[in-house]
């Protein structure tokens, strides 16, 4: 749980829509995008339940299949510690699945089914705007509720939020902020546009407030996602930086610092004390993309594989610099 906000729980039981049956593993297409309540009819089948077993009881959310390989997008607190983890399917039958990973600060995880289920597409959530609809899918308060749809709009975007996970004091970035009814019952549920793509998984609400519910964007794990599904056996690359950057500084007081992640302190395994890179470094790019914040270095990381090179750029005592890197 976070630190003066309420995660949420979910169980969902169901299967086809759009009045369509769909194979396993097929992706759903929204015959209607415009009709928010078209979009509403067909994401169903890729919607599902998880049920943890853990020592000292059960641990209930929901989750969302975004892959032809049954790669399932859940909440870090859903299933964490869990030694056993079921899938409940819209077609009422059931499958286990297995962690393949978790951030517990970000409060993400991913699960890989042992069956393949109908899957959404993911959406950009950089495409968001505020004002625009968006629906959340969960199951508030009760089973006999599955499958509740509740619409609202984007509030706000890139929201930054301090919060305690189990691994200590930790921040929530770039957050999107809609007002869409969430309960106990949502957690680990999709954000879902127009279009009918995933932009988000919902994860909070602030318990003093009405209508002010927050889900990690979709870029948060879309390279992620990707590289899970396509490459053999993926491990995320070690980097060994540590850091923060602006929105995170202004937590600290710091309100006038620009773009790029700021490093703080390196590992003695690092690649990146190959390149000459030193506490206090502003890393700036990487293969050519512009690195204005943690996000984007996260991106741009999961998008890489341990043994690839990697060009960085960096700011070191007010000069520019550049390397390439083995990634390990």
């Amino acid at each position: 749980m976070k630190k003066l906000l309420i995660g949420l729980c979910a169980c969902v039981l169901c299967f086809s829509g759009c009045g369509k049956t769909y194979e396993k593993g097929a992706r759903i297409v929204i015959s209607n995008p415009a009709n928010i309540s078209s979009v509403a009819s067909c994401v169903s089948p890729a919607i599902v339940g998880i049920c943890g077993e853990q020592e000292n009881g059960e641990s209930v959310g929901s989750g969302v299949c975004v892959t032809e390989s049954g790669y399932i997008l859940t909440n870090s607190h859903v299933v964490h510690d869990c030694n056993v983890i079921t899938l409940f399917l819209s077609d009422k039958s059931t499958t286990t699945a297995q962690i393949v990973y978790e951030d517990t600060v970000l409060d993400l995880a991913i699960l890989k089914s042992k069956k393949a289920i109908p899957y959404l597409e993911l959406g950009n959530s950089d495409e968001l705007e505020v004002g625009q609809d968006i629906l959340a899918v969960g199951t508030p308060l009760s089973l006999t509720l599955v499958h509740t749809f509740t619409k609202g709009i984007v509030s706000a975007l890139n929201r930054t939020l301090k919060v305690s996970s189990t691994k200590g004091e930790g921040y929530m970035q770039n957050l999107i902020q809609h007002d869409a009814s969430l309960n106990p019952g949502n957690s680990g549920g999709p954000l879902i546009n127009q279009s009918g793509q995933v932009v988000g998984i919902n994860t909070l609400k602030i318990s003093s407030g009405e209508g002010i519910g927050f889900a990690i964007p979709s870029k948060s794990f879309k390279s992620l996602i990707t590289s899970f599904s396509n490459k053999i056996n993926y491990e995320i690359p070690h980097l060994g930086v540590y850091g923060f950057d602006n929105e995170i500084a202004t937590y600290h007081g710091k309100n006038n610092l620009g773009k790029g992640f700021y490093v703080l302190d390196i590992s003695n395994d690092s690649p990146l004390n190959l390149v000459g890179m030193n506490k206090g470094s502003v890393i700036v790019g990487i293969n050519d993309k512009t690195i204005s914040n943690a996000l984007d270095l996260k991106d741009e990381l999961y998008k890489s594989s341990a043994g690839e090179r990697m060009k960085i750029e960096y700011v070191q005592d007010g000069k520019k610099f550049s390397g390439v890197l083995i990634l390990t």
